[in-house]
C-alpha cells in the first residue's frame, strides 16, 4: 500500500515494497529477533545447538540459506541459457565445485586465511544485498526523491567499513594497537559521515524542489548504514559476531526469494521448476546441516576436522558466488528472468495494481 502525507515544505510518501505488513515483518522486525537472540546467547539461555540452528557458523542459517539460490540450477530456461555458451556453462556449473575444492584444501592447510577470506566476502555480500534492496525500494519516475546509485553505494559501504573494522580489531588485535586503530577509525568515521551527509543532502534538496520523501526507503537506508554497528557495540567471538547482521540478512534474502518463486512459477511456468530435484537438494541440505551441527556440539579439532570445516565455509562462499553471479542485473537475461516477477509481486502485494 502506498500513501502520502503532505506537510508544509515536505511531502512524505509510504511506498512499501511488498506491502506494509510484509516489509515490517521481514525487513525490519528481524532486528528485534536478532537482538533478542544475541541477548539470550550472552546470558546462556540457549544451548550451543540452538545457537547453531539459528546462525549456522555465524553466517545466517548457512546450509538452508543456500537452498533458494540453487533453484536457479533447476529452472529449465536458466539451464538453456547457461548451456548455450561454453564459458557461461563452465562458470555456472564449475564455479561452485572449484570454490568448494579450494576451501576444503585451505581448511586443511590454512584455516585462518580461509576464515578471513570468508568473513571479508560475507561482509561484502551483506552490503551488496542491502544496496540491491535499497534500489528496489525506490520508485523511479514517481516523483520521489532518489539519490544517485553512486551515493547510495558509497554511503552504505563507508558506514559498513567503519563499523566492520571493530570486528577485526577485537578478533585479531584483541585490544592492542589502540593508537593506530583509533587513527584509522577516525578517518573512516569522517568518510562515512561525509557520504551519509551527502546522501541526505541530496534527498532533501530534491524534496525542497517538490519531490516526495519515501519513508520506508529512507528507513531501510538507515538500517543499511548501521547494519554492522553491533560490531562496535557488542562483545562477541567469531561464532556470535554475525548473529545480528546474519539473521537480518537471512530474513531479507529468504523473503525476496519467496516472492520471486511465488510469482514466477505459476501455471505453465511452474513446469520450469521440477520438484524432485528441489526435494533432493533439501534433503542434502539437512544432512550437511546435521554435520555442521555435530561439529559445533562435540567441538572436534585436528587435521581430520579442518577440511570438513573448510568444506562448510566453502558452502558459504559458494552462496556468495551464486548470488553475485545469478542476481547480476547488468546482464539482460538476469533482468528479464527476475525483475518482472518482483515488480509483479510488488504491485499485487502492496495493493498498487
Amino acid at each position: 500500500m502506498t500513501s502520502a502525507i503532505d506537510k508544509p515544505g515536505i511531502k512524505y510518501k509510504f511506498a512499501w515494497m511488498f506491502g506494509r505488513n510484509n516489509d515490517l515483518l521481514f525487513y525490519f522486525a528481524p532486528i528485534l529477533l536478532a537482538l533478542g537472540l544475541y541477548a539470550a546467547v550472552q546470558n546462556n539461555i540457549v544451548t550451543a545447538g540452538l545457537l547453531f540452528l539459528i546462525v549456522a557458523n555465524g553466517l545466517g542459517l548457512n546450509q538452508f540459506h543456500l537452498g533458494p539460490s540453487w533453484y536457479f540450477y533447476f529452472d529449465k530456461k536458466n539451464l538453456e541459457h547457461w548451456r548455450s555458451d561454453k564459458g557461461r556453462s563452465m562458470l555456472f556449473f564449475g564455479g561452485p565445485i572449484i570454490i568448494l575444492t579450494v576451501c576444503t584444501l585451505l581448511g586443511a592447510v590454512q584455516p585462518g586465511i580461509l576464515f578471513l577470506l570468508t568473513t571479508l566476502w560475507g561482509i561484502q555480500h551483506f552490503i551488496q544485498q542491502n544496496f540491491g534492496i535499497l534500489i528496489l525500494y525506490h520508485n523511479p519516475n514517481s516523483g520521489e526523491a532518489i539519490a544517485s546509485r553512486t551515493l547510495q553505494s558509497r554511503s552504505l559501504w563507508s558506514a559498513s567499513v567503519f563499523f566492520s573494522i571493530f570486528y577485526f580489531e577485537k578478533l585479531v588485535f584483541k585490544g592492542g594497537g589502540i593508537a593506530i586503530f583509533a587513527a584509522v577509525a577516525a578517518v573512516l568515521a569522517l568518510v562515512a559521515i561525509f557520504y551519509c551527509a551527502l546522501y541526505l543532502k541530496d534527498l532533501m534538496g530534491q524534496v525542497k524542489q517538490g519531490a516526495s520523501l519515501n519513508v520506508p526507503a529512507l528507513l531501510f537506508w538507515f538500517m543499511g548504514v548501521v547494519y554492522f554497528a553491533p560490531f562496535a557495540l557488542a562483545d562477541y567471538n567469531e561464532t556470535t559476531a554475525f548473529i545480528i547482521p546474519g539473521v537480518m540478512h537471512w530474513s531479507q534474502y529468504m523473503f525476496l526469494n519467496y516472492m520471486l518463486v511465488k510469482y514466477k512459477y505459476q501455471g505453465e511456468e511452474s513446469k520450469q521448476l521440477p520438484m524432485a530435484p528441489m526435494l533432493l537438494f533439501f534433503g542434502l541440505a539437512v544432512l550437511v546441516f546435521v554435520l555442521s551441527f555435530s561439529l559445533q556440539n562435540v567441538r572436534l579439532s585436528g587435521t581430520f576436522v579442518n577440511p570438513i570445516v573448510g568444506f562448510l565455509l566453502g558452502l558459504s562462499n559458494v552462496h556468495y558466488f551464486q548470488d553475485a553471479f545469478l542476481w547480476r542485473f547488468r546482464e539482460q537475461f538476469q533482468r528479464q528472468s527476475i525483475l518482472p516477477y518482483l515488480k509483479q509481486a510488488r504491485m499485487i502485494e502492496s495493493g498498487t495494481q
